[in-house]
């Protein structure tokens, strides 16, 4: 640890460089008043493509820039709500699907005083669906999809993946589409990885699948069958908290999202040149060792922008293309309709970092 004089020292030698940084992100905040000495702000990560994005902060010295001491730790995105609730004691901030955001906030702010918040998006995921390696499972695109036996077809084969998930909801909108109950599907509670492998090896017909397992199916002679763009199906990621550390390090928070979109800017303005430390990390944590062209493809099933300008407009107001409003509305009515939830959920308010 740093004594209280080398850290002071260090504190004025940030507030000296920063205004000498150059500007990467609009309205950044103020710079240099971030007190050194203070307990890093610790940020959730999982080695998922986008969210490594994270990663490219310290190569591009945006800690200095912003006067904010990160650290990031690698966690499960399972872990992420669970270890926000525990209001900075495991850590500060992490990412949350607004569908898992959704159907667990309730039962997690129970405290109604300190709830959980769904604080700015990051990004709209469209591509999680569904892989098979059985040749008699029929793929649905946007034309056949429509056709009412072709999807019973569908739907008559074994599932797996994870209850109240965005895959789920994909079943749910089907079976309602031809006037099955979801309760009647041959579906099997499994984690993304698990259902990878019991579809693999024949346990199961079909698996739910986020662009990790789509990519690992792929490199094994498996077939994606669905995808949540088939039907118009979004699901936007963002930045949670609870209130508490929210309101105690605004600052610092607020600065932490301007350095994601600085990271984003940066990675997705040249993909081809400036994706070496997202695979770096990617290599190091992530179940699937990505190529660049497959580092690639795989973003292309989101939607991430590169600016909190750009955010606001096509995620963050009502009536915009990947409408927070618009996925929580379809979320809302899948989660109540299947028990995950009494009553709908409160749409989130973003806040103007």
């Amino acid at each position: 640890m740093l004594n209280r004089v080398t850290t002071l020292c260090l504190a004025l030698g940030l507030i000296a460089l920063a205004g000498c940084s150059p500007k990467t992100s609009e309205n950044a905040p103020e710079r240099g008043a971030q007190k050194t000495e203070q307990a890093p702000l610790r940020m959730a990560i999982s080695p998922y493509q986008e969210i490594a994005l994270l990663v490219n902060e310290k190569p591009l010295g945006l800690e200095k820039k912003y006067g904010v001491n990160l650290e990031l730790i690698t966690i499960p995105w399972e872990e992420n709500l669970p270890s926000v609730a525990s209001a900075g004691q495991t850590v500060d901030v992490a990412f949350a699907s607004l569908s898992d955001y959704l159907a667990k906030a309730e039962r997690l702010n129970s405290q109604k005083d300190d709830p959980i918040l769904y604080l700015f998006p990051a990004w709209t995921f469209h591509g999680g669906g569904y892989i098979t390696f059985n040749d008699k499972v029929p793929e649905l695109n946007k034309e056949n999809v429509k056709d009412p036996e072709t999807v019973k077809k569908f739907l008559s084969f074994k599932f797996g993946n994870q209850k109240f998930s965005p895959n789920h909801m994909l079943l749910w909108i089907l079976a309602n589409k031809v006037g099955i109950k979801l309760s009647a599907l041959n579906i099997v509670d499994t984690t993304l990885n698990e259902g990878l492998l019991a579809t693999e090896n024949g346990s199961l017909d079909m698996a739910g699948a986020g662009l990790t397992q789509r990519t690992e199916a792929l490199k094994r002679h498996g077939r994606v069958v669905l995808t949540m763009d088939t039907i118009g199906l979004m699901d936007p990621g963002g930045f949670i908290c609870k209130k508490s550390v929210y309101l105690k390090r605004k600052r610092e928070i607020d600065a932490l999202i301007h350095i994601w979109y600085d990271c984003t800017n940066y990675v997705l303005s040249d993909i081809d040149h400036h994706s070496d430390y997202t695979l770096e990390y990617l290599k190091k944590h992530s179940s699937t060792h990505y190529t660049l062209a497959e580092f690639k493809a795989a973003l292309a099933q989101e939607y991430v922008p590169k600016s909190i300008a750009e955010a606001k407009e096509k995620i963050g107001t009502g009536d915009s293309e990947y409408s927070i409003a618009s996925a929580a509305k379809q979320i809302n009515a899948y989660l109540v309709e299947t028990g995950a939830i009494k009553a709908p959920a409160k749409i989130p308010e973003i806040i103007d970092p």
